[in-house]
């Protein structure tokens, strides 16, 4: 049994070793998902566009009412006193002033009754009438002292807020009828910014696709070159090995048996500098596409004998160019927003009309005697702002926000210009890559024709060394140029359509 699963131990670690170095072969268009999926400065304009897309959002609600909640609460070290201390001191003794006064005036009349004699006839009278003698015996004993003191100490406790504890809250509807068209201005330039983080994402795609092409085709030319310089190499042995055997006959000398072996050794050093090169750019491509850069990778292009390239020549116009540039699609939204932007200057001087409501609560109540108790009231009007006079200000910021606009388009002119111009550059370079393919094509027949001719001829000893050193470097030459002239024909394709704004992906 343990031997059983020692077996499947080992089977399992090679099939994982295996797995593990596994090679992954990538397509250009594949090269070009991963980079688009993987790119960090895509994600970058990628959220930029959302940030643009919560803008939109967001200008679109200035056009609806804003509700707005309110809320405090506050504690105070005193109540609120709305008479002061001799009001309230006057107040609390009322009763007691009263009844002096009445005491006196009994007094008074007392007196008077007492030193007239009709006065006191009058009061005996008086006294056998049992309505009138209560009457008067109430009056002559009357005491308000108390009951108007007390009536006193209420009022006073009355004027004396509890404000201790103080709760407030308001709810506020405010909606805007008129701001000079700024609202609508806004709208319209986040709507602006919306296509223009589009615009920059789509920029950014095509550089991530060139740059992806870019890498691509370098590992195809070096891959190439490899295997030019691993064929040239085998050549160079093959050689050495032809000239040990005439040395050893004396038909050669040993100054061309080392001048091979010196050919030799720098092929397989240029072989080696090769193999480096193709690990770091294939690195650079797994950087490009988010791959681990130690990833096992073969491009579907690299092992091929010969790559092709297409004989396309396209023409684009300038309204072709003007329509699919992202960058001039750029400016031109810049352009709008420029413009939009001198009417929120002009707005910021025009008047403005806005609806407001409002629902107010507070405790101590202000309805009812600011009794503790929580009372409310509604109210709501319209409010306008009249600009009348700035010296001048709102005038000069229209004019400076025009200059703006101006400037903007200036710049986007200018831009086309430059980028019809390398339109058309891309296409000239198009056609000189064609015509360099052509003739490193012709080239590369001659090379391989004059290498076979001297390599017979020096096996049988009628060409010198130096001449089949001439023709090899010759062959060599021709087939690195054919090699860069059929890449270069693939990235002018490339350039140009970039430069056209044409859809790499």
């Amino acid at each position: 049994m343990n031997k059983r699963l020692k077996i499947k131990m080992v089977l399992m670690i090679c099939l994982m070793a295996v797995t593990a170095n596994a090679q992954r072969v990538l397509t250009l268009d594949e090269c070009h998902r991963l980079a688009l999926e993987n790119n960090k400065k895509l994600k970058v304009a990628e959220e930029e566009v959302n940030k643009a897309n919560y803008e939109y959002f967001s200008s679109f609600a200035n056009y609806l009412p804003k509700v707005e909640a309110t809320g405090t609460y506050m504690h105070n070290s005193r109540n609120f006193q709305l008479l002061s201390d001799e009001n309230m001191a006057a107040l609390n003794g009322i009763g007691t002033t009263a009844q002096g006064q009445i005491d006196a005036y009994r007094e008074e009349l007392l007196a008077v009754y007492q030193n007239d004699p009709a006065a006191m006839i009058s009061w005996a009278l008086l006294q056998h009438d049992p309505t009138l003698n209560k009457l008067v015996t109430d009056m002559m004993s009357l005491n308000v002292e108390d009951a108007l003191n007390e009536i006193g100490q209420q009022v006073t406790d009355a004027f004396n807020i509890d404000t201790k504890n103080v709760y407030a809250g308001m709810v506020t509807i405010q909606q805007p009828i008129f701001a000079g068209g700024k609202i609508v201005a806004y709208n319209m330039i986040t709507k602006d910014l919306k296509k223009l983080a589009e615009s920059k994402l789509e920029m950014q795609q095509q550089e991530t696709v060139v740059t992806a092409d870019k890498a691509y085709w370098q590992i195809v030319s070096i891959a190439n070159k490899l295997k030019l310089a691993e064929s040239y190499a085998e050549t160079l042995r093959s050689l050495s090995k032809d000239m040990d055997k005439l040395v050893a006959e004396g038909v050669a000398t040993h100054s061309d048996q080392l001048s091979v072996r010196v050919k030799l050794n720098e092929a397989e050093t240029s072989l080696l500098k090769a193999q480096n090169g193709l690990a770091l750019s294939k690195m650079l491509l797994c950087q490009i596409c988010g791959l681990p850069l130690d990833a096992n990778i073969v491009l579907a292009d690299e092992n091929l004998d010969d790559v092709l390239v297409t004989n396309d020549h396209p023409y684009y116009s300038e309204s072709d160019v003007e329509a699919n540039r992202p960058e001039l699609k750029c400016l031109a939204i810049a352009n709008d927003i420029y413009a939009k932007k001198v009417w929120v200057t002009r707005a910021d001087y025009l008047p403005t009309i806005g609806a407001f409501g409002n629902y107010v609560v507070s405790n101590p109540s202000c309805f009812n005697g600011f009794q503790n108790e929580f009372g409310g009231m509604w109210n709501f009007g319209v409010m306008a702002k009249i600009p009348i006079f700035h010296w001048g200000e709102g005038y000069n910021k229209t004019r400076m926000a025009k200059a703006e606009a101006k400037i903007q388009q200036y710049t986007y002119d200018d831009t086309k210009e430059m980028i019809m111009l390398q339109v058309r550059q891309c296409e000239k370079q198009l056609g000189e890559a064609d015509a360099r393919l052509k003739l490193t094509q012709e080239k590369l027949n001659d090379a391989d024709e004059n290498l076979r001719m001297a390599t017979a001829g020096f096996r049988e000893g009628v060409v010198e060394s130096s001449v089949i050193d001439l023709a090899q470097t010759a062959w060599l030459q021709a087939h690195s140029d054919y090699i860069d002239a059929k890449i270069d024909r693939i990235m002018a394709g490339v350039n140009l359509r970039k430069a056209a704004g044409v859809n790499l992906k």
